[in-house]
């Protein structure tokens, strides 16, 4: 049998960007359909492909979150991670865009994307064993090397210690798909060895569906750095 000379798996490259928390939301958003994903009427909206928002209303707050946009036209986008179907008539939602930081000193990322528990709901009037399942929240774990001058890594240590809701755009490189996640960081540890560089671990919770866009074309990401990585 001839071997396969496609190549298998994919690196770890890519780009992880960080979400500062959003300003007020004050751009207008006409319409959301009732669709999956949602459809946003946004008139002129400026945004493209790949953008990550907060969406929020106050007629319909199970919709506020951060959501990956997929861009239509000038005056529509798609709501990626925003399920329409249920969410009835919402006119007032506004939007709003983030200040972005790219966490480059990544060294290892761990996405559980989904968790389960069960436990035994066995009553009395059961004569077999009965089991309930129920899923949990997914989780993500980052490796990095510590650099506590990055505007990056002061931002999370900042968020952290708030207990805030952020949003994580993860886009592998030569892959047509970005990822996001809204979530909250449960613990934030820096780890550090005589003559070896200083490392930061990061684990937090994710809150909700992962955002997953598939776009036209892969992501060409340079993920070469010529700077210093790390401190002793």
């Amino acid at each position: 049998m001839a071997q396969s000379k496609t190549k298998r798996g994919m690196s770890f490259t890519g780009q992880l960007t960080v979400y500062d928390l959003p300003a007020v939301a004050d751009k207008e958003i006409v319409s959301l359909s009732n669709t999956k994903p949602a459809i946003a009427n946004a008139l002129a909206h400026g945004l493209n492909t790949g953008d990550a928002i907060w969406v929020e209303s106050e007629s319909n707050e199970a919709i506020n979150g951060y959501y990956l946009v997929n861009k239509s036209d000038e005056d529509t986008f798609a709501l990626i991670g925003l399920d329409g179907t249920n969410i009835g008539t919402v006119t007032d939602a506004k939007f709003a865009t983030m200040e972005a930081y790219l966490f480059c000193d990544v060294t290892s990322m761990k996405v559980s994307k989904l968790k389960t528990k069960t436990s035994d709901a066995t009553t009395i009037c059961d004569a077999d064993p009965v089991t309930e399942v129920d899923k949990e929240a997914g989780s993500m774990s980052l490796s990095a090397f510590w650099m506590p001058d990055k505007p990056v890594q002061d931002l999370i240590d900042e968020l952290s210690g708030e207990m805030e809701t952020i949003f994580f755009k993860y886009s592998p490189k030569e892959s047509r798909q970005i990822f996001g996640y809204q979530v909250k960081i449960t613990s934030l540890e820096q780890d550090g060895k005589s003559g070896e560089k200083w490392q930061l671990s990061i684990e937090a919770t994710i809150n909700g569906a992962i955002r997953k866009l598939k776009t036209d074309s892969k992501q060409n990401i340079n993920s070469k750095q010529n700077t210093r990585r790390g401190v002793k």
